[in-house]
């Protein structure tokens, strides 16, 4: 698909080792130079680089220099910069409440990233989501905050949450996964629908419940 902008995530690692690891750890598979060169062969339009790091990990110093790197050279080509920045570590014990979401948003900031993905707050009350979201947009300073999608959810709190997150919590935007790649065509494209108009339209919960 030519003709859409595509991110290169830099690491990765598959789900055979559980997410309760207890310090992990996920390095460079790729490079910059690398990523430079497929988009100048490939002629897609590549618009930036991904790389994820685990906060909190007795191993965080190694992908802290990585990201550096790669938030440096990135911009020295031309290219934005992605962060997923997620506290894991058997020293972390609250790895999604808002203080320390917002602390990882402060390390992407000072790392000079131009977006970071965060975990969104956890609260029993998605009406709260965005109060304890904004800790974290504000920590983020002109770095751009996206939440992940999350575990497969009902549309409506889905919704809900999105639109806590966008237009009270000041996040940018949405990574939404599974909630839409789970779902079969016709669902898919109603929720992309109803989550295009909160984010892009400015369209409040009813509104966009109205898409499904």
């Amino acid at each position: 698909y030519p003709d859409i902008n595509y991110v290169i995530k830099l690491n990765a690692k598959s789900n055979i080792v559980p997410v309760e690891q207890k310090d992990p750890v996920s390095l460079m598979l790729t490079t910059i130079e690398e990523v430079v060169e497929f988009q100048k062969n490939s002629k897609l339009n590549i618009v930036g680089v991904g790389y994820t790091i685990y906060l909190g990990s007795e191993h965080e110093a190694v992908m802290l220099s990585q990201a550096s790197q790669i938030v440096y050279q990135a911009h020295k080509n031309g290219l934005l910069a992605v962060l997923w920045i997620y506290p894991r570590g058997r020293y972390v014990k609250k790895q999604d409440s808002a203080e320390i979401i917002a602390g990882a948003a402060g390390v992407g900031a000072c790392l000079g990233a131009d977006f970071i993905k965060v975990n969104p707050p956890e609260t029993k009350n998605i009406s709260l989501m965005g109060k304890l979201l904004k800790q974290a947009t504000l920590a983020a300073g002109k770095s751009g905050v996206i939440c992940s999608g999350g575990a497969k959810e009902d549309a409506n709190i889905l919704l809900e949450a999105l639109h806590q997150q966008i237009h009270i919590g000041g996040a940018v935007g949405t990574a939404i996964g599974r909630n839409l790649h789970q779902r079969d065509l016709n669902a898919a494209l109603k929720r992309s629908k109803a989550i295009s108009a909160i984010i892009f339209e400015n369209a409040d919960v009813k509104t966009a419940k109205s898409l499904l």
